[in-house]
């Protein structure tokens, strides 16, 4: 693990190079709107990348993100949620979307192009409406370390 640097508000902790944040996960009563495509990718994807997107790593759970911070030597500073709103105009944009995600791409080696496009375009569909598009609404953990002796945060 090391020091990521995404893009934030002025004065904040990204893009410090004594900062860490781990992004991306999902813990049990965060809203998981993106749920129908986790399905559809199970029933796509070979066995071990099930196991694997069901898990997460089990990073969700309270204390594993910390240890993996702490394994790395690095001093837990905070932990919390943030909403991800994803908006599509339609079906095929969203799929072609997430065929573009890291998650996609073990099922995409697995099953033909057509056949990953036709499941999710079905999975997704009770999230399409009318004039409006593709609405998913999801939440995610996120997790700060730094490293020990650094300095306080601002």
């Amino acid at each position: 693990m090391r020091p990521s640097a995404p893009r934030g508000a002025p004065g904040g902790t990204a893009g410090r190079p004594d900062r860490v944040h781990l992004l991306g996960f999902t813990q049990p009563g965060l809203q998981t709107g993106l749920l129908p495509y986790f399905a559809a990718l199970a029933e796509l994807s070979p066995a071990s990348h099930v196991e694997a997107t069901i898990t997460q790593g089990d990073t969700g759970r309270p204390g594993v993100a910390e240890q993996m911070l702490a394994d790395a030597g690095l001093q837990f500073i905070s932990r919390g949620t943030a909403q991800a709103i994803s908006e599509l105009p339609d079906l095929d944009l969203a799929v072609r979307a997430l065929a573009a995600s890291g998650p996609s791409w073990p099922a995409l080696h697995q099953v033909s192009p057509g056949r990953f496009a036709d499941v999710m375009r079905e999975a997704l569909r009770p999230l399409y409406t009318e004039g409006l598009g593709v609405r998913i609404i999801s939440e995610f953990g996120w997790i700060i370390g730094k490293v020990p002796g650094t300095g306080p945060l601002p």
